[in-house]
């Protein structure tokens, strides 16, 4: 009886791992890299036949597809763009939605996975991105840790490059190891970058006037890696002593589980060994 269990449930996770997925496309306007896009035909393909209805919509003077999943109360709302005739769904906005909508009285909401995330809403579950054409979440993710840890649920500003720009402020790699499965999500920050997100407006980056620790990332090879500007680094041990800590540079790292619960991400607080760390290296300033 346990063999054929066991059979069952291996035979359960290949279904999910094999299942079909839809690639994302590059977006770029201006030169500037904007999140990924997902064909709105594709989507439709993968999703209808699990139940899910999708309608193109105007609100606001925006383009946007309402998407409707089964046994849920409310509808996901994605930007859409056109390219070349073809219509396409803004990406990230089904991760910020997942954190400003809600679903339904205990609808589980799960995101999983980094390139090739695993979502599941209610009862429907389904991958995004593909190995040739995987998906980027880092301003998803970002936007579930910058939430659960200012608790703004407005959008950050639609910048990946709110540090990248400034190389001192992902100078050193630091790498920490995790028994989690790749894939597992990690966020750091310090708490300057929180006092700077605190007081930013919606629609600008904040002004860091020194380098602000913030990184999201997956687990690969058992080793999470942390890209901060400084060679060594101080952990809280939670949120609380991260909030009143004197240290600005001072940083909380958590691991997010996957699950949004009260439209807000559930993540553990994780404190390395003797709460530091140290570079493996640093680039120039």
């Amino acid at each position: 009886m346990q063999k054929g269990l066991v059979g069952a449930g291996m035979l359960g996770a290949l279904m999910v791992a094999a299942q079909a997925a839809v690639g994302s496309v590059p977006w770029a306007v201006g030169g500037v890299q904007e999140p990924a896009l997902l064909q709105v035909g594709e989507l439709r393909r993968l999703l209808e036949p699990k139940g899910v209805r999708f309608t193109e919509t105007g609100i606001l003077g925006r383009y946007l597809l309402e998407v409707k999943f089964p046994q849920t109360t409310n509808s996901l709302y994605l930007r859409m763009v056109s390219q070349n005739n073809t219509s396409y769904a803004v990406f990230d906005d089904l991760f910020i939605n997942l954190a400003q909508v809600d679903l339904g009285i205990n609808t589980p909401v799960r995101v999983e996975g980094w390139a090739n995330p695993l979502i599941t809403i209610g009862p429907t579950v389904f991958r995004l991105g593909t190995q040739r054409n995987p998906v980027n979440p880092y301003l998803g993710y970002m936007y579930l840790v910058r939430k659960r840890l200012i608790d703004r649920d407005d959008a950050p500003p639609y910048l990946a490059k709110l540090l990248d720009e400034d190389p001192r402020a992902r100078r050193c790699i630091h790498e920490l190891p995790v028994t989690d499965p790749a894939g597992t999500v990690y966020a750091v920050a310090s708490w300057l970058w929180a006092e700077a997100n605190l007081k930013a407006p919606y629609d600008r980056i904040p002004d860091f006037t020194r380098p602000a620790a913030f990184h999201v990332g997956a687990v690969q090879n058992g080793r999470i890696r942390l890209l901060l500007p400084r060679e060594s680094a101080n952990y809280a041990s939670n949120l609380e002593e991260w909030a009143k800590a004197r240290d600005k540079e001072t940083l909380i790292l958590i691991r997010l589980t996957g699950w949004i619960k009260g439209l807000n991400a559930e993540v553990q607080v994780i404190r390395p060994p003797r709460g530091r760390s140290q570079a493996v290296r640093c680039g120039p300033n």
